[in-house]
């Protein structure tokens, strides 16, 4: 996460300073861990099943928290690296960087809803507060995202690009 947008923002924009991104994200933990319930191990979890189970599982909070929290975060952070990786390869427009994340949206509002209801389950407070700070991070991450999308396409995206609109780059 953040491997290529705060780089970008940093070097060729005055939008955020490392130091502010610093303070924001020290910040946004603080205040989650301090806010985040002692844990709870109290019924039995679910740990087998289909994937639709394992789907249900981790939606209702019943599941451990690190299969809720590392499959997502696995999969999303290989997404971001790919499309990326696409973008200074010039091969993809941003129309179809902004399509990619659509595509992520719902299955990242069942991640943040399972990963803060599934945070009582381990066997630390810092494990969970920090899960759920890394949901909160990741959300930083797709601001960030739209804002280069929507104030600074030059400095990701090749403008050149013929099947761009024309729009896309002023």
């Amino acid at each position: 996460m953040f491997i290529t947008t705060l780089t970008t923002l940093f070097t060729y924009t005055n939008f955020l300073s490392p130091i502010e991104v610093s303070i924001l994200l020290v910040a946004i933990f603080c205040l989650v861990h301090f806010y985040t319930p002692e844990v709870k191990t109290e019924w039995p979890l679910q740990t087998g099943g289909s994937f639709y189970q394992y789907l249900l599982a981790t939606w209702l909070g019943e599941a451990p928290l690190k299969r809720a929290f590392w499959p997502f975060f696995i999969f999303v952070n290989v997404v971001f690296y790919y499309i990326d990786y696409r973008v200074m390869n010039v091969t993809y427009t941003i129309a179809s960087w902004k399509t990619v994340h659509g595509m992520l949206l719902l299955p990242s509002i069942w991640w943040i809803t399972s990963v803060w209801r599934c945070s009582g389950h381990t066997q630390f407070k810092l494990a969970s507060s920090g899960a759920r700070a890394m949901t909160l991070f990741f959300l930083f991450e797709c601001f960030l995202r739209w804002v280069i999308s929507a104030y600074y396409p030059n400095t990701f995206f090749d403008c050149r690009l013929l099947i761009m609109e024309y729009g896309d780059c002023f």
